[in-house]
């Protein structure tokens, strides 16, 4: 996986940035798809019926591109999971994410780690953080520029246990006072600064919103 190289340093996080970024997010489509998709998993709570798993895999995959590319597949492989109870919980299981991640194709293994988070997140936002490419960016370019809002034992990587992703995602929040904000919000926020931080790079724009310059 190829993370975006930041040529300018990232904002330090704040609630006032968080609430820019957010505006930003509304301001475009981003808000309108994925209030469609929270209709579409809150019509369709259930993961027991092939075709409605299935519906709700092709609408995920289509709107926010997890790269699917057997969506039958992959909905027979979670309704034969039974997830309901798992979902239900308010504790995380990162067994879960790991179970709907690997998919058998003919004997051909694939790991749909990303898409697994999002499956889970628009069942339970509050629950499950996405792990998705630009946040990676994002917290990555943080971590290298001092900022230490989490500390790693040797190992330990996000792209391989998500435990370790709900960790730091969870003292994120903590470590910069953004708890008013929701775990689906904080990853708006991130994922928004991730891709203006790609357009940054690529000289499309020349700052961060969130920097004091156009604060």
């Amino acid at each position: 996986m190829t993370l975006p190289a930041f040529l300018h340093p990232i904002p330090i996080p704040s609630p006032a940035q968080v609430r820019r970024y957010l505006a930003r997010w509304r301001e475009g489509d981003n808000e309108r798809i994925d209030a469609a998709l929270k209709v579409t998993f809150g019509a369709m709570p259930r993961n027991s019926d092939v075709g409605e798993v299935g519906v709700k895999i092709a609408a995920l995959n289509g709107l926010y591109s997890t790269n699917i590319f057997g969506v039958v597949q992959v909905a027979r492989h979670i309704v034969a999971l039974d997830i309901d109870d798992a979902l239900a919980s308010n504790t995380v299981a990162p067994d879960l994410i790991e179970k709907i991640a690997n998919v058998d194709f003919g004997g051909k293994k694939r790991r749909n780690y990303s898409f697994a988070t999002k499956y889970c997140s628009f069942h339970r936002p509050e629950v499950y953080p996405i792990y998705d490419s630009l946040v990676v960016g994002v917290l990555s370019a943080l971590l290298k520029q001092g900022e230490r809002f989490d500390t790693f034992l040797p190992g330990e990587r996000w792209e391989t246990d998500y435990a370790v992703w709900h960790r730091s995602i969870g003292r994120f929040r903590i470590h910069y006072g953004l708890e008013e904000y929701s775990m689906r919000e904080l990853d708006k926020y991130l994922w928004m600064m991730g891709k203006e931080g790609k357009a940054v790079s690529a000289g499309q724009i020349t700052t961060f919103a969130g920097s004091p310059e156009v604060a």
